[in-house]
C-alpha cells in the first residue's frame, strides 16, 4: 500500500513538473528542448505502463533517483540553463545520472536474468560495465543531436572526455553500493 502511494506520488509530481517545463519551453519557443523532453517523458510513461502491466518491481528509491535525474536535466539543466551557466552542473549530473541509471538497469537485469554471481567483484565489474556503456551511449546520443538538431551539447573533445570520466565515477559508485548492499 505504501509502495503504491509512493509510486503514485512520484508519478503525479514528475508529471506536473514535466508539464510545467513543457509549457515553459513552448512559451520560450525552445523547440530543441521539447524534442529532448518528448522521449524522456514517453519512456517514463512506458515504464509506468510496463510496471503496472507486467508487474515489474523496481525499488522506489531507484525510481526516485532516476526521476530526480530527469528533473535535474530538463528543469535545471535546460529550462534554468545551468548547463551553460555552470560548468560543474553537467559533470555532477553525469555522476548522479550514471549512478541512477546504472542501478535502474541492474535492477531490470536482475529481474529478468538469474545469472548474477554471489561474487562481489563480479557484480562490481558488471555494474561498472553497465554504467560505462550507458555513459558512452548518452555521449553518442549528444553527438547525434548536435549533428541533426544543430545543438551544442558537446563543446569540445575535453568536455566529452570529462563527461565519460564522470560517468565512470557514477558507475563505480553504483558498483560500490551494490557490492555492500542488496538492491
Amino acid at each position: 500500500m505504501i509502495k503504491n502511494n509512493i509510486s503514485r506520488f512520484l508519478t503525479i509530481s514528475f508529471s506536473t513538473i514535466m508539464i510545467f517545463a513543457l509549457i515553459g519551453f513552448l512559451i520560450r519557443k525552445q523547440y530543441d528542448f521539447i524534442l529532448n523532453w518528448i522521449p524522456i517523458y514517453s519512456n517514463y510513461l512506458l515504464f509506468i505502463y510496463l510496471e503496472n502491466k507486467k508487474k515489474i518491481i523496481i525499488k522506489n528509491y531507484i525510481k526516485v533517483l532516476v526521476t530526480i535525474t530527469a528533473i535535474l536535466h530538463i528543469l535545471f539543466g535546460q529550462y534554468f540553463n545551468l548547463y551553460q551557466s555552470n560548468n560543474w552542473f553537467d559533470k555532477g549530473l553525469h555522476v548522479f545520472g550514471t549512478f541512477s541509471f546504472t542501478l535502474f538497469c541492474y535492477s531490470l537485469l536482475n529481474l529478468s536474468i538469474e545469472f548474477f554471481s554471489k561474487s562481489k567483484i563480479f557484480n562490481f565489474i558488471l555494474l561498472l560495465s553497465i554504467g560505462t556503456t550507458i555513459g558512452v551511449f548518452l555521449e553518442n546520443l549528444e553527438f547525434i543531436l548536435d549533428i541533426i538538431c544543430k545543438t551544442k551539447n558537446q563543446h569540445s573533445l575535453l568536455d566529452t572526455n570529462l563527461d565519460l570520466i564522470f560517468n565512470i565515477f557514477g558507475a563505480a559508485l553504483a558498483g560500490i553500493l551494490c557490492t555492500f548492499r542488496e538492491i
